[in-house]
């Protein structure tokens, strides 16, 4: 637990009543380099594209970013006030960059590949197949696979 900051306690259900819009970007910031560091060290060719190892892995690891950006879009929308504005938007121009970087991210995209072509592929379970089949999808409509150059339009999109 973070006594300093609710956003990072994921210890229990969110604690709403306890989260001031200060918090948001310092835990934010902090949840952001965690997930660049999980996504460097997943991509890492020493990282087996297993479920275990990689994409099990990365759900779990950015789990606690999504939870945290969820608390502060839901505080933004029910309680539209100038801090909780300005809190959020703040941070929405790092957590879009965030999220689309990863959509264009050919290493990340590349172990998805070779988990869906793994001899372990069609020992996983419906639901692990589909997660994998879904991303593999929305690495495509992300523009994973768009010529360099038009990359940084399609982030801009």
């Amino acid at each position: 637990m973070n006594a300093d900051n609710p956003l990072l306690d994921f210890s229990d259900l969110p604690r709403f009543d306890l989260v001031q819009p200060e918090q948001v970007k310092p835990a934010i910031e902090s949840l952001l380099s965690a997930g660049r560091e999980l996504i460097e060290r997943l991509t890492a060719e020493t990282t087996p594209a297993t479920w275990r190892d990689f994409a099990g892995a990365l759900a779990d690891g950015l789990e606690p970013f999504g939870r945290a950006w969820g608390i502060v879009g839901h505080l933004h929308s029910v309680n539209d006030v100038p801090a909780w504005r300005e809190a959020y938007n703040a941070m929405l121009p790092e957590v879009s960059g965030f999220y689309s970087s990863l959509g264009q991210n050919l290493p990340l995209f590349a172990k998805y590949k070779s988990l869906a072509a793994s001899a372990e592929f069609p020992t996983l379970s419906p639901a692990r197949k589909r997660i994998i089949e879904n991303d593999l999808r929305d690495f495509r409509l992300s523009g994973a696979e768009l010529p360099e150059d038009q990359k940084p339009r399609s982030k801009e999109i």
